[in-house]
Formats: structure tokens, C-alpha cells, sequence
């Protein structure tokens, strides 16, 4: 993801657009609006430059225009992508923590482009806040193309920017697994997401990435050739039953994401 934003911002025009939203940005070390869901602990000793400025208005435009115009020729241009599903998302009606399996710095990018337009408009995608966030410029281009907003993997004070997103009507794009698979093979899921729906009380809908880890594997800094296929797949939203937890709620994402992948 970090080379194709570098692209990304290169074309759209980065001396125009960081300028005009430079009094929206925060100042170096800001400390983390919150860490990884599942309860407070762990260490606040990290510091990551805060990204609040990129849901803004004029952000949100700019973030719009650079995915339509750049983002997805781009990935027409390098991939032959398959959405299937992705009109499941409409009958929600609200915002919802999308969870889908991780191995590529293609994967935001990719589930973006198969929301289309209207749908990606006001949907966040979690990142790791000591990778993309621990300098200002991998967490201005991450965020403003992207849409990222900062995750702490270690640890950190609770959920509450995450919670706060979606109770202002953000989607939340989580990858489950708490980073990269570097085989390809999907890894055990972590607490976070179901925690976070179960508190908002907003579905979850599993989704199933095909082909990113081969079209561009970790250490691989841009697509294979040959256009490699790439498959997206949205399945039927999960809702959290009465009185259960994210200990239980978890095994059912991860199952249903599973279930996607082995028939994708």
C-alpha cells in the first residue's frame, strides 16, 4: 500500500493538495486518538501522528476524486479484479465493521475499489499505527487516499476511536488477523472486531480476499505481471446474538470468512 499511495498522491497533485489542508494536519507525536480494541492496557509510551483531518469535508472530496480518477485504473491497469456481493452491503442501511482476511498491501486498496463510489464514501480502514502512522508522511498519503486511521496492535487505551467512527456513520474496514500473512494462509482472528461491533451494535460482513497474496506478496512493493486475478467477495452481514461475546462472536467471523475463501 505504501508504494501505491506514493503513486497515488504523485498524481493527484500532492504540492496542491496537502497545502490547502496543511491547518487540518496535527503536529508531530500527537498521541494515539485510541488503541486496539479489547480493553485498556498496554503501552501508551507510543506515539503516532493523529489523522482526524482526513474525514474532514474537503478530505473526503479530495480522497473521492483521487480513487475515482486514480486508484482505480490503476488497479484495473495491474489486476483483473472480481467483485461478487458487494450489493449486500446497501440492504444494512447504517455502518458496519467490515472483516476481511489480510496478506497484501493490495487488500485496502482492493476492497475499496469493489465498494465502488457511493459505497467506500464514509468507510475507514484500520492500519497498523506504528507502521503508517509513526511519520507524517506515511499517515497524511495513507489517510488521505486511502482512508486510513490509526490501529494500535500492541495495545492501547480501548476502542475509542473506532467506536467514535462508527458512531458517526463510518464503516470500518479491520483485518481480523492483526497484520500480514506472509504465507498466504489465513491466521487466527483476534478479539477486536467482534468486540467493536458487539459494542456499536453494527453487523459484521465477512470478506474474502482470493489472489492478493500472489499478485503482490509482503517485501513486494508492486503488482505482478501479467495482471494476476484477483477476487472480492462480501458475504451475508453477521449480527451479534443476545449476551454474546466477542470470544464467541470471533470463531463465527472467522469461519464465515473461511467459508468464502474456500469457495472463492
Amino acid at each position: 500500500m505504501t508504494t501505491l499511495t506514493t503513486t497515488l498522491m504523485a498524481a493527484g497533485g500532492r504540492r496542491r493538495v496537502l497545502p490547502a489542508l496543511r491547518g487540518r494536519l496535527p503536529g508531530r507525536g500527537a498521541a494515539a486518538p485510541g488503541g486496539a480494541p479489547g480493553g485498556p492496557g498496554g503501552d501508551d509510551q507510543h506515539r503516532v501522528h493523529r489523522n482526524d483531518w482526513v474525514r474532514s469535508g474537503p478530505a473526503t472530496a479530495v480522497r473521492s476524486a483521487l480513487q475515482r480518477a486514480v486508484l482505480h485504473p490503476l488497479l484495473t491497469a495491474e489486476l483483473r479484479l472480481e467483485v461478487h456481493g458487494a450489493e449486500r452491503l446497501d440492504a444494512i442501511g447504517g455502518p458496519a465493521v467490515l472483516v476481511a482476511n489480510h496478506s497484501s498491501h493490495l487488500d485496502a486498496p482492493v476492497i475499496l475499489d469493489a465498494l465502488g463510489p457511493r459505497r467506500r464514501r464514509r468507510v475507514a480502514v484500520a492500519a497498523a499505527a506504528d507502521y503508517f502512522f509513526d511519520v507524517w508522511w506515511r499517515a497524511a498519503p495513507s489517510g488521505l487516499v486511502i482512508g486510513t486511521f490509526p490501529l494500535e496492535r500492541r495495545g492501547g487505551r480501548g476502542a475509542q476511536a473506532s467506536s467514535k467512527l462508527l458512531a458517526d456513520g463510518w464503516s470500518l474496514v479491520i483485518f481480523a488477523e492483526g497484520g500480514r500473512s506472509y504465507t498466504g494462509e489465513m491466521r487466527p482472528f483476534k478479539k477486536g472486531a467482534a468486540y467493536l461491533a458487539l459494542e456499536a451494535g453494527v453487523p459484521v460482513v465477512p470478506v474474502a480476499l482470493r489472489g492478493t497474496y500472489e499478485a503482490m506478496p509482503p517485501k513486494q512493493n508492486w503488482p505482478s505481471k501479467g495482471r494476476p486475478r484477483v477476487s472480492v467477495t462480501f458475504g451475508e452481514p453477521l449480527r451479534g446474538r443476545p449476551g454474546e461475546r466477542a470470544g464467541d462472536f470471533t470463531p463465527r467471523i472467522e469461519e464465515a470468512v473461511a467459508k468464502l475463501l474456500a469457495n472463492s
